[in-house]
C-alpha cells in the first residue's frame, strides 16, 4: 500500500512454498497478488494485464528470469513494468546480470519481510511518480497540440522582458493567426480615470488603416469611454458584429467605417481581478460572435495577465524537477546515491575519461558480519547502521566529482574519477578512518568490538576495449573478496 493506491504485483517463482511465503508477505500489506509458476505463463499473465511490480525469480526450468525480463522489455506493454529480481545468490556478477537485462531491484533468499516490502514500496514509489510525470508530460502536449498559435504566443510571452514587449507580440501573431485586419491595446491610468492606445499591429502600407490608426492616437478618453469602461467595469470580452450599429456602444465608429472596418471584439487582460489592458481587434468584413476565437484569445490574454506568475511557476517547477531528480537518484534508505545513479555516473565517468586517457578509481565496501548485527541488534537498528555507514562514505570524499553509492544490501561503492590507486587508497583509509569514529557498537562482530567495513580497490584508465568497465567492477569485487579473506576490516587493491 503506497498512500491509498493498491499496488498489483506478479510474483514469478517454480517453487510452490516460496510463492506462498512472499504472498503472504504482501497480503497482508493489502497488494493484489498474482502467482506465476514459470516464465512462459508470467509473460502472458503480464500481457494481458499489466501489473504494477514483478518479482521475478532467476533460477526456474524452461526460461530463466534473465530471460523472461528480456522478453518484458522487449514488449511495448510491459517495458515499463519494474522488476525486482529474487535469488539465492548474491554474487555481485549475478546483481551485474540483472540489472544489465533491465532489473530495477535484487532480493535475495531467503526473504526478509522488513526488505521485501521496504523495496517493493521503494519501486512502486518510483514506478507511480514516473507515470504521473508522464501524464502530465501528455497533457501537456495535448493542450499545445491543440492550438499552435497558443503555443507560440506563450513562448513569444516567454521571451519577451517586460509587459509591453510580449503585448507587441501577442498582437502580432493573434492578428495574423486569425486573419483580422487591425489590432491594439489599449491601457489606462492607475486609477482608471484615462485610456492610452499602448500598442497596434496591422499592414502599414494600407493607407486607410494607417489614417485610421493616427485618427485613433489622437482620441481622447471620452470618445472610447463606452466600450473601454463597460469592458474595465464587467472584466469580460465584448463583440461588435456591426461596427455601423453600435454607435453607442464604439464611439469610434465614424473613423472605423472610413478605413473600411466592420466588425471588432475586444478582451481584456485580466490579474487578480484587476484589468491590466485591453485587446481589440478590427475585421473589414462582417462577422458574427465565434465563441472559439474569443475564447481563443481569452485564453492568450490569460497568459499575458499571468506573466509574472508563470514566471514563478516556472522556477518553483524546475525546482520540483531537481527534487524528483534528486528522489530518483537517491537511495530512500540511506538518502545517498542509489545503483541506478552509481550505474549512470560510472559509465559517464569512463567514457569522458577515456577521451581524456585520465585514471578512474572505483572502491567497493562491504559492511562487515552485517546479517549477524541485523540478527542481534534488530533490523531498525541495522537500517539505522547503513545510513550512519552512508554518512561517514559521504564525509570521506571531498571532491564534487566523487560520488558515493548504496550498491545494494549492505554494499557501498565510491566512484573517485581522475583518481590513481594512491588517491584511491588514501581515500579507503579516510573511510576506515571515519568508520572507526562512528563507533557503532557491534557484539556479534569476530574482528572488532564496533562496525567495521572491507574494502576493494581497483584503478584504471579507461579504454575501449569489450567489457572494460566490467572489468573494473570485477577488479574491484574481487579485491572486496580478498579483503574478505583477510580477516575483514581491511583494504585490498
Amino acid at each position: 500500500m503506497v498512500g491509498d493506491a493498491i499496488g498489483n504485483l506478479l510474483i514469478v517463482d517454480d517453487q510452490p512454498d516460496n510463492l506462498r511465503v512472499l504472498s503472504s508477505i504482501l497480503d497482508q500489506q493489502g497488494y493484489k497478488v498474482r502467482k506465476a509458476l514459470n516464465g512462459t505463463i508470467a509473460l502472458q499473465s503480464a500481457q494481458i494485464h499489466p501489473p504494477d511490480l514483478i518479482l521475478l525469480d532467476i533460477m526456474m526450468p524452461g526460461m530463466n528470469g534473465y530471460e523472461v525480463c528480456t522478453a518484458l522489455k522487449a514488449s511495448a506493454e510491459t517495458r515499463e513494468v519494474p522488476v525486482v529480481f529474487l535469488s539465492g545468490v548474491d554474487s555481485a556478477a549475478d546483481k551485474v546480470r540483472a540489472f544489465a537485462v533491465g532489473g530495477s531491484d535484487y532480493i535475495t533468499k531467503p526473504f526478509q519481510a522488513e526488505e521485501v516490502l521496504a523495496r517493493v514500496h521503494q519501486q512502486l514509489m518510483l514506478q507511480w511518480q514516473t507515470q504521473r510525470l508522464q501524464r502530465e508530460i501528455q497533457e501537456r502536449k495535448q493542450a499545445q497540440s491543440e492550438t499552435q498559435l497558443l503555443l507560440t504566443i506563450i513562448q513569444a510571452v516567454d521571451e519577451a522582458n517586460n509587459f509591453e514587449a510580449a503585448l507587441d507580440a501577442v498582437l502580432c501573431e493573434v492578428r495574423r493567426a486569425i486573419a483580422w485586419d487591425y489590432s491594439e491595446a489599449w491601457t489606462s491610468d492607475l486609477d482608471d480615470t484615462a485610456f492610452h492606445l499602448s500598442r497596434v499591429d496591422y499592414d502599414v502600407e494600407d493607407v486607410r488603416l494607417q489614417q485610421f490608426h493616427e485618427m485613433s492616437r489622437d482620441l481622447s478618453f471620452d470618445q472610447n469611454v463606452s466600450l473601454l469602461k463597460t469592458i474595465w467595469t464587467a472584466r469580460q470580452p465584448e463583440w461588435i458584429a456591426d461596427i455601423s450599429q453600435s454607435t453607442s456602444m464604439f464611439l469610434r465608429s465614424p473613423v472605423a467605417q472610413l478605413a473600411g472596418l466592420t466588425s471588432a471584439f475586444a478582451v481584456p487582460i485580466v490579474l487578480e481581478e484587476q484589468v491590466l489592458a485591453v485587446l481589440l481587434f478590427f475585421k473589414r468584413s462582417h462577422s458574427e460572435f465565434e465563441i472559439n476565437l474569443v475564447n481563443l484569445v481569452s485564453a492568450i490574454a490569460l497568459q499575458l495577465g499571468g506573466f509574472m506568475q508563470r514566471k514563478q511557476a516556472e522556477e518553483a517547477l524546475r525546482r520540483t524537477n531537481l527534487e524528483l531528480k534528486r528522489l530518483v537518484n537517491s537511495d530512500g534508505l540511506t538518502q545517498i546515491a542509489n545503483r541506478r545513479c552509481f550505474d549512470q555516473v560510472l559509465q559517464q565517468e569512463w567514457q569522458r575519461l577515456r577521451r581524456e586517457q585520465l585514471p578512474l578509481s572505483l572502491i567497493l565496501c562491504d559492511v562487515d558480519f552485517f546479517k549477524r548485527y541485523n540478527d542481534h541488534y534488530g533490523h531498525l537498528n541495522g537500517d539505522d547502521c547503513l545510513k550512519r555507514v552512508a554518512q561517514a562514505l559521504g564525509q570521506s570524499i571531498k571532491r564534487p566529482a566523487d560520488l558515493a553509492a548504496r550498491y545494494g544490501g549492505e554494499e557501498f561503492a565510491v566512484i573517485l574519477p581522475n583518481t590513481d590507486s594512491k588517491g584511491a587508497i588514501y581515500v579507503a583509509q579516510c573511510i576506515q578512518n571515519a568508520m572507526a569514529d562512528l563507533q557503532i557498537p557491534h557484539k556479534s562482530s569476530q574482528v572488532s568490538e564496533f562496525v567495521t567495513v572491507s574494502i576493494g580497490i581497483a584503478s584504471a584508465i579507461p579504454h575501449s576495449h569489450h567489457n572494460g568497465l566490467e572489468s573494473l567492477i570485477a577488479t574491484a569485487d574481487k579485491a572486496l573478496y580478498a579483503a574478505k579473506e583477510k580477516g575483514r576490516n581491511t583494504y585490498c587493491y
